[in-house]
């Protein structure tokens, strides 16, 4: 591996340089803290209110920001790491494509994703999968940020469109749907077939298609989204009211509502029959740039003691089925 030496040159670089990494293995640099915030503020340098923001999203997460560049990422990320029992921050991680035409406005919009944390949005930490269901842990624990992803963009769209970007760049690209005749026919005529996860796996592909028509320019969303309810109805007749109310959930603008929103997204997880979040957490400012984490008083009490249910924690977590701490992109 390649090591690029630190200067006092370089653009990036502190006065305190103990708060930076800086690898490069092909193009790939790595910051935490000032470091990353300098990095961050220097691709935003000819968008004045997007830098403003940036510097207020940087200085919320302080010294548990770390940034990457890498010219060999498919898209940019970012990720929300926790502690649990007790609960703490642990990190928040922005990973940045480059070599793109978009880089800045990609930028922005995995900042954005982590300024919903900084604007008191919860987001979930545990659910429970039934004992009967618990081997399809880890397909439900693949479902969650996928939803959390796309949720935001409805919190986080006319944000980016605020600041000055184009709307066509508020994604990167659009992600073809798999063969859902073949899935269809597969799924009809065997016999292991598994309604409990296939049903909410068509609910959700039936959603990223659908929901990205409302935050990208083309044709595309609404022919994948029509075609996966097409299909997807053969297997699961109940899936065309299914996503009628899904679309009436979405469209009512309900999600915007930091203080219900916890309970709008259960309300989408259970029309698309998966386990709803029973605890949620929040994130304050603290003291010695570390973020504060806090779970909210309310729970969704869901047969939390019994034995024919396994509590899963989400955002960080390890645990015995080999999850790994949610890692979101665009």
């Amino acid at each position: 591996m390649k090591q690029r030496e630190i200067s006092k040159s370089d653009p990036y670089v502190p006065n305190d340089s103990k708060n930076l990494y800086v690898n490069m293995e092909g193009w790939r640099y790595k910051y935490k803290g000032p470091a990353a915030k300098k990095a961050i503020l220097h691709h935003l340098e000819h968008w004045p209110q997007a830098q403003a923001l940036a510097a207020e999203i940087c200085d919320f997460y302080g010294n548990c920001l770390l940034y990457y560049e890498d010219s060999n990422l498919e898209s940019s990320h970012y990720q929300i790491n926790l502690k649990h029992d007790p609960i703490e921050f642990n990190h928040a991680c922005v990973q940045l494509q480059l070599g793109t035409s978009r880089t800045a406005e990609a930028l922005c919009h995995e900042l954005l994703h982590l300024s919903t944390r900084m604007c008191g949005f919860p987001f979930g930490e545990k659910f429970f999968i039934p004992h009967d269901l618990i081997d399809y842990a880890a397909t439900y624990m693949g479902f969650y940020p996928v939803i959390g992803n796309l949720v935001e963009h409805e919190l986080i769209f006319e944000k980016f469109i605020d600041i000055g970007f184009d709307k066509r760049n508020f994604l990167g690209c659009i992600s073809p749907p798999p063969d859902y005749k073949t899935l269809a026919s597969t799924a009809v005529k065997s016999s292991f077939y598994r309604k409990e996860i296939g049903f909410p796996w068509w609910c959700l592909e039936y959603f990223r298609h659908w929901i990205s028509i409302r935050h990208w320019i083309g044709y595309e969303p609404a022919l994948y989204a029509d075609c996966a309810l097409f299909w997807g109805s053969k297997v699961h007749p109940s899936m065309k009211a299914t996503t009628r109310n899904i679309r009436d959930l979405i469209e009512s603008g309900v999600l915007t509502d930091r203080k219900q929103y916890h309970r709008h997204v259960n309300t989408l997880l259970e029309l698309m029959k998966i386990p709803k979040f029973t605890e949620w957490t929040f994130i304050k400012s603290g003291k010695d740039s570390t973020p504060l984490v806090y779970r909210l008083a309310h729970k969704e009490k869901i047969n939390p003691n019994g034995s024919n249910s396994h509590v899963l924690k989400t955002m960080g977590t390890t645990l015995k089925h080999g999850f790994q701490p949610i890692s979101l992109s665009e």
